[in-house]
């Protein structure tokens, strides 16, 4: 969603629903809400099965490159590609792939 998009709801305080939300990217995914408890599980678990070390640099990345310019964006995010490497679960990850089997990750 844009930054005027955003002043427009901030400011007219109007309502929306699920819907909308998805439609104009507030929201990721929008359903029903029986299964809501059961979708936010799945979400978890496979967010939990990628290495947390690599997850924790990624989040990293994403809200320092929002706040500062390109150039910068690109050499902090350059960092933390070369600190991943510095991991096990890099080098398993790689194995698993070209071994074309699931990766056992230790986060270090």
């Amino acid at each position: 969603m844009g930054k005027g998009r955003a002043k427009e709801l901030i400011f007219t305080c109007d309502m929306i629903d699920a819907q909308e939300a998805y439609r104009i990217g507030l929201a990721n995914k929008v359903v029903p809400q029986a299964e809501l408890i059961d979708y936010c599980k799945k979400m978890a678990a496979k967010i939990i099965s990628k290495g947390s070390y690599a997850v924790s640099l990624a989040k990293s990345a994403i809200n320092t490159g929002l706040d500062v310019d390109l150039s910068s964006g690109l050499k902090f995010e350059a960092d933390l590609f070369g600190l991943s490497f510095a991991t096990a679960d890099k080098k398993e990850g790689m194995s698993a792939f070209l071994e074309k089997r699931k990766a056992t990750l230790t986060d270090f």
